[in-house]
């Protein structure tokens, strides 16, 4: 498979959420660990392109080194799963943007689209947490969270889109 199509796969992996269950335990089907993995193997793939590739694949390291302890749904966590989710989303968006830069750098034609999703995801990413924050003290803030993180995960649809079409576009460079 080639490399931006596994980096695709495990993104999907690691943001999709298949939960059983009623009770305490709803251990999650679609195993984030796993995902990470794909992620920073396939980016260790291309890190030789560049070195925000590199970062990437660190970060996606990092991400699965989060992600362990909050799957399968471990109960004794509670007290820092929201920071584990906090660090795990941090992972995400730092793998994201690294990826569109590496693309920015290595593939001219499509400098300027990867440009726009890498600034569109980081802003909708940080309004998303500001108003996730903010939630906590007001619901109207809550709904506007809750909007503001259906348009994160639409961005994040459109990356990833995107990365797939990358994948296809360049062989010379991407399919190493």
């Amino acid at each position: 498979m080639k490399p931006l199509l596994a980096v695709v796969v495990g993104l999907l992996l690691t943001v999709g959420d298949l939960r059983i269950g009623n009770g305490e335990v709803q251990p999650d089907l679609l195993p984030d660990p796993v995902g990470w993995v794909v992620v920073a193997l396939a980016l260790g793939r291309l890190a030789h392109l560049h070195r925000a590739l590199r970062l990437g694949t660190a970060a996606a390291v990092a991400g699965a080194v989060v992600s362990v302890p909050r799957w399968p749904g471990v109960i004794a966590l509670r007290g820092v799963e929201d920071w584990l989710g906090v660090l795990s989303g941090l992972a995400e968006l730092a793998v994201v943007v690294a990826i569109l830069s590496g693309v920015m750098a290595v593939l001219p034609p499509r400098r300027d689209t990867a440009r726009a999703l890498r600034t569109t995801y980081v802003v909708v990413a940080v309004v998303f947490a500001l108003l996730a924050l903010g939630a906590q003290v007001s619901v109207a803030l809550g709904v506007l969270a809750l909007m503001a993180g259906l348009v994160n995960l639409l961005v994040l649809v459109l990356v990833l889109v995107f990365l797939g079409s990358v994948s296809s576009t360049d062989p010379a460079h991407i399919s190493r």
